[in-house]
């Protein structure tokens, strides 16, 4: 039995702009640009070797298996419901590692266009909670609604990030014209922090395959997800080494903040060009442009419990849909919830920016699996051609390779040990949790002899 139908809203200029909302993520290119010249060639790798298996990966399972669900379901059908639970469980969980992520970086900007980039905001924990709750009723209302009019957010965040973009190329541009260009890193960057790096830009191709978990609400798929998938890509590649680029003309090495980096890149942008004035708004541009993205990640990460709570892998409440808007209401109200708890726990203890990296690095592990799976499934599928398996096996090693990186900690952070005692909690911990709701839930599913839940 499938779940109940959700109302098919998404045209072809949605999606793109959905994919590039989703894939395109600034906020990930400031631990790259610390690494010189080299990070400019290390993103067409990344590209290479995980982005083009990523949209290989995707197309095919999406054109096999259509339906709600992305990742849960291609797992679910190829490796069992417990394995496809897995898939969507760590791919949910990553999200909500994520979103609190980004919405730190949502609170560095909006102090920002508070006080300018001198100010103690970006470092005030309750501050970045206000920012954070004040994000999560807004978006959580917005999708309450519907995609119909939850979509737009996500649009007019893609054309907000294009802007963003095209300020601080053209800084850089005039800085590289005009003599003025920051100095280069000195020396080659470490082993370690290639690696890193690299789990980093992985981590910021991921989001093609979003759309897919909203498989159901595409008005035509089999047309329109690879036209989008493919713009996409080739406009995400040429926007991250043409940033990375411009930041590294702005801003010496040793001075891109992890946080503040494309901050520090609008601040000497508009100096640098003349629109001082323009500073605040542009900020607030940024911000929308971050939150355009959350709410992309939000809404279709929202489908994976939903799928799961009517399959009867999560609490059936999960499955509902509102009676009158015909959303995920449910799934929506407890990802939320949930959000917040997440960045509770992760900034106990913690500096803002120490916790950053915690939550960056736990949504880059937990993330991977799922697409651990999706690569081996595509290897498994039977009736495709050799290349394809190829791409499979090449995404497959490395995803792996990407986990293992994330471990080695950056320069934010200051305990070492009580890092990786974090980031290895935050890697499993959220599947024993997982796995007990799924027990429980199927037991429930026995006793009563239910399927899913009643709309």
């Amino acid at each position: 039995m499938l779940p109940p139908e959700l109302p098919r809203t998404l045209t072809f200029r949605d999606l793109l702009l959905f994919k590039l909302v989703a894939i395109v993520n600034l906020s990930l290119l400031t631990p790259s640009a610390g690494l010189g010249r080299p990070a400019l060639w290390l993103w067409a790798v990344a590209f290479v070797l995980f982005f083009v298996p990523e949209v290989v990966a995707v197309l095919t399972l999406a054109k096999r298996f259509p339906e709600e669900g992305g990742l849960y379901t291609w797992a679910d059908r190829q490796f069992g419901p417990a394995h496809g639970f897995i898939s969507g469980w760590y791919y949910w969980t990553g999200n909500l590692f994520y979103f609190p992520m980004q919405l730190v970086y949502l609170a560095g900007v909006l102090a920002y266009a508070a006080q300018g980039t001198n100010n103690g905001l970006v470092d005030d924990k309750t501050f970045v909670a206000l920012v954070a709750l004040g994000w999560l009723a807004l978006v959580t209302a917005i999708n309450f609604v519907g995609l119909g009019v939850g979509k737009w957010l996500p649009n007019v965040g893609a054309v907000c990030t294009a802007f963003t973009a095209l300020l601080i190329a053209g800084a850089g541009v005039a800085a590289w014209q005009s003599g003025a260009s920051a100095p280069l890193r000195p020396d080659l960057p470490s082993a370690g922090e290639i690696l890193s790096g690299l789990s980093v830009m992985s981590f910021a191709f991921m989001g093609v395959e979003l759309a897919s978990t909203m498989g159901g609400e595409i008005r035509r798929p089999e047309r329109d997800l690879p036209r989008a998938a493919m713009a996409a890509g080739a406009l995400t590649l040429g926007i991250y080494v043409l940033v990375t680029w411009a930041l590294q003309q702005l801003l010496p090495p040793g001075d891109i903040g992890v946080i503040e980096g494309i901050l520090q890149g609008v601040d000497l942008g508009v100096r640098r060009l003349g629109l001082e004035r323009l500073a605040t708004p542009l900020a607030i541009v940024m911000a929308v442009s971050l939150a355009g993205g959350l709410a992309a990640w939000y809404a279709g990460s929202t489908r994976i419990p939903f799928v799961a709570g009517f399959n009867g892998a999560l609490p059936a409440a999960l499955g509902r849909v509102h009676p009158r808007w015909g959303s995920p209401y449910v799934a929506l109200l407890t990802q939320g919830a949930l959000t917040i708890a997440f960045i509770a726990v992760t900034m106990w203890g913690s500096s803002v920016r120490e916790g950053y990296q915690v939550l960056l690095k736990s949504s880059v592990v937990t993330t991977l699996i799922p697409f651990s799976y999706m690569f081996a499934g595509l290897i498994r599928l039977d009736g495709e051609p050799a290349w394809k398996r190829a791409a499979g096996v090449v995404g497959l090693l490395v995803s792996v390779a990407g986990m293992i990186a994330a471990f080695v900690p950056g320069n934010d952070v200051t305990n070492a040990g009580w890092y990786e005692v974090k980031l290895l909690g935050g890697s499993l911990l959220p599947l024993a949790v997982g796995l007990a709701l799924f027990a429980r839930a199927r037991r429930h599913a026995r006793l009563t002899g239910s399927v899913g839940p009643e709309r």
